[in-house]
């Protein structure tokens, strides 16, 4: 499997639970080999990871809702964008800014263009910018993207990708978003906790990732403590919650009761100071 794959898999998720999600567009991305894929993977890892990923995107959809009603519009700066459809459920005042790697920020440029004049999605103000987190530099980044802004303010999105990266480039970004972004703009992450690394859920995804990595992409399986993103240089934490959490508000009936039993990624909402 390829990180690309994953992109995939979580817009298939998505589109299981749209009612969660509010994501009526993922199902665009469904295809057969996903969803061969899709059954096994939630049968060896977990059950609940599905709706798990729909609550996370609820959980963002639903702050960056709030912060460009009350500004008026401004900018989504999506980094990792893969095949999350935010654009297309915000408002048309939103100017977006999706980041990935080439062959994926190529293909979903190409396949929302279609589905734009198809009139399967609505038109929405988008720039597409292919870049490798691991190997552009610091300022190769910002470069890129500053002349993009056009509208502030700006929500950073960094989701589902910190397990992916290695500290370094991690600090990297950070640094990126802080020079990227003005006082009062706000911060979205997305990472597991130490903790979780004792749980057997996480050690059967460590095991399904690192078995099915043919190309020997560089998972490299990382996670933060809280106190990351309490000492994250220029940002102020302003809301933390977890998807164990996020399940008793928006599933209370999906018989999620025992945290450590579930791949529980915690969601952060940062603002620059």
């Amino acid at each position: 499997m390829q990180i690309h794959e994953t992109a995939f898999i979580i817009s298939t998720y998505r589109s299981y639970h749209e009612e969660l999600s509010k994501d009526i567009y993922a199902r665009l991305w469904n295809n057969s080999k996903t969803d061969f894929l899709i059954p096994a993977i939630l049968e060896t890892i977990s059950k609940d990871d599905a709706l798990l990923h729909s609550l996370r995107n609820r959980f963002f959809y639903e702050q960056m809702r709030t912060f460009f009603a009350k500004n008026n519009g401004g900018t989504l700066i999506n980094f990792g964008a893969g095949f999350s459809m935010y654009p297309f459920m915000l408002p048309n005042t939103v100017h977006t800014i999706e980041i990935d790697k080439k062959d994926i920020t190529a293909y979903k440029k190409e396949k929302t263009t279609q589905w734009i004049r198809e009139g399967k999605l609505p038109h929405r103000e988008i720039q597409y910018v292919a870049i490798d987190f691991n190997h552009h530099a610091e300022q190769d980044i910002s470069t890129a993207i500053q002349p993009m802004l056009k509208k502030k303010p700006t929500f950073i999105l960094l989701e589902g990708v910190l397990f992916f990266l290695g500290p370094d480039t991690t600090h990297k970004l950070c640094a990126v978003f802080k020079e990227l972004q003005s006082k009062g703009d706000l911060l979205g992450c997305v990472s597991f906790i130490p903790e979780i690394e004792n749980t057997k859920v996480y050690q059967r995804l460590l095991h399904y990732f690192d078995s099915h990595n043919e190309n020997n992409d560089p998972f490299y399986h990382q996670t933060l403590p809280h106190s990351f993103y309490n000492n994250l240089n220029g940002y102020q934490l302003k809301e933390h919650i977890d998807e164990f959490d996020l399940s008793k508000i928006y599933a209370p009936d999906a018989g999620i009761t025992d945290k450590t039993k579930i791949l529980n990624e915690h969601m952060y909402i940062l603002q620059k100071s």
